[in-house]
C-alpha cells in the first residue's frame, strides 16, 4: 500500500511539474466566456461593498461593566496614539475597548510592544477588522 501511495504521489508531482514548465512565463491568457468572468468580478465587488470587514487582529485594552472607565481608557489611548483607531463595543454585560486594524498577528504584536507598559492589561485578540486604507 505504501509503495502504491509513493508511486501515485510521484506521478502527480511529475505531472504537475511538466504542466508548470509548459506555461508561458509572464503571460496570462484567459480562455472562456468573458461575460461570465465579468459577472464573477461584479459579484465580488458587491460582496466587498456589503461586508467591509476581514479577519484580522486588534488589541483589547479594557473589558468591564463600567462605561465611564471604558471611555476614560479610550480617551487616554487616543491622546497617546492619535494615528490609531479605537473602538468601543458592548457585549452584554461588558464594555470593551479594542484598538487597531492589524492584518497579521505579527503586526499586532509590534504595536502591542509599544503600548504594553502604558496598558498592562491589554491582550491581542482575533477580530473582524476594517479594510486597510490604500
Amino acid at each position: 500500500m505504501k509503495v502504491i501511495s509513493t508511486i501515485l504521489f510521484t506521478t502527480y508531482c511529475l505531472g504537475f511539474n511538466f504542466n508548470a514548465i509548459s506555461q508561458n512565463i509572464g503571460a496570462i491568457k484567459i480562455k472562456g466566456n468573458n461575460i461570465y468572468l465579468d459577472s464573477l468580478i461584479d459579484k465580488n465587488i458587491a460582496k466587498n461593498n456589503i461586508n467591509k470587514t476581514i479577519s484580522g487582529y486588534r488589541i483589547q485594552l479594557f473589558s468591564g461593566n463600567e462605561r465611564i472607565n471604558a471611555n476614560i481608557i479610550k480617551t487616554r489611548f487616543l491622546k497617546l496614539f492619535p494615528e490609531q483607531t479605537a473602538y468601543l463595543s458592548y457585549q452584554q454585560p461588558y464594555f470593551k475597548i479594542r484598538v487597531g486594524d492589524f492584518r497579521s498577528r505579527l503586526e499586532a504584536k509590534l504595536f502591542y510592544n509599544k503600548i504594553k507598559d502604558e496598558f498592562s492589561e491589554s491582550i491581542i485578540i482575533q477580530d473582524k477588522i476594517n479594510f486597510p486604507k490604500l
